[in-house]
Order: C-alpha cells, then sequence, then structure tokens
C-alpha cells in the first residue's frame, strides 16, 4: 500500500476519534497527517513528509493553547451572573446542605460560620458545582 494511504487512514482515525473528544488537538494532528499524506502523493520522501506533519502539528498545537488561553474560563462571566441570586434551601445543616437554584438541587456551603439559613440566603460565589451563599 502507498505511504499517502497509510497517511490518510492515520488522518481519518484521529479525526473520528476528535469527534468523540472535542478537545481539538486531534483534528490538528488528523489535519498534520493528511498534509503529510499529501506530501507523499506529491513523491516527497519520508523525511519531507515527517517534516510537514511535524511543522503543521507544531504550529497547530501552538495556535490552539493561544487560542484556549485566550479563551479560557467563559464560564466565569456566567458564574459572575449568579452572585447575589437567591436560593431557595431544601436542605441545611451545619453550614452544609442543598438549595434550590435554576430548577435544580445544588450543593451548598456557608460563607462564614455566621451565615444564618433561616434568613433569606444568597450566592456568594462560585466554587466548581457548589454555591457558596451569604445573608
Amino acid at each position: 500500500m502507498q505511504a499517502y494511504v497509510w497517511w490518510w487512514i492515520v488522518a481519518a482515525v484521529l479525526v473520528g476519534t476528535e469527534l468523540t473528544t472535542g478537545t481539538f488537538y486531534l483534528l490538528l494532528y488528523g489535519i498534520a497527517a493528511a498534509a503529510a499524506g499529501v506530501a507523499a502523493w506529491l513523491g516527497f520522501g519520508w523525511a519531507a513528509q515527517l517534516l510537514t506533519a511535524a511543522v503543521i502539528a507544531g504550529v497547530g498545537t501552538l495556535a490552539l493553547r493561544h487560542w484556549k488561553r485566550d479563551t479560557a474560563h467563559p464560564e466565569s462571566t456566567v458564574q459572575d451572573m449568579d452572585i447575589g441570586q437567591s436560593v431557595q434551601v431544601e436542605f441545611w445543616r451545619d453550614g452544609r446542605g442543598q438549595v434550590k437554584y435554576r430548577g435544580a438541587l445544588w450543593d451548598a456551603e456557608a460563607e462564614s460560620a455566621a451565615t444564618d439559613a433561616a434568613r433569606p440566603l444568597v450566592i456568594r460565589a462560585v466554587r466548581g458545582n457548589t454555591l457558596i451563599l451569604g445573608n
């Protein structure tokens, strides 16, 4: 079997696997493998094929890391919208419990020992999937 066919099979497997992960890294490596397959199809040697795949994968990885760093933590702005919202206590004991918020039950913790669950509670912060509540 020709080298370009192997490269394109590798590219198809990587892109197909990427569809299940959603990280975009395997997509970049699949594109790099496809480009190496094109280099093989054009008659370039193994060194040129590997160099093509390496350069495209390397540049793509750096570009993707830069893009992910620039768009990191978009959920923080969504969480900021939750701060200050009232919640309905479902269960509360010793500064921990469950509250109903946006139609779902959330784990919750008291902001401080002075937090009184008998008074209305509002979201002060979001830590992972736990709401930090205070009065």
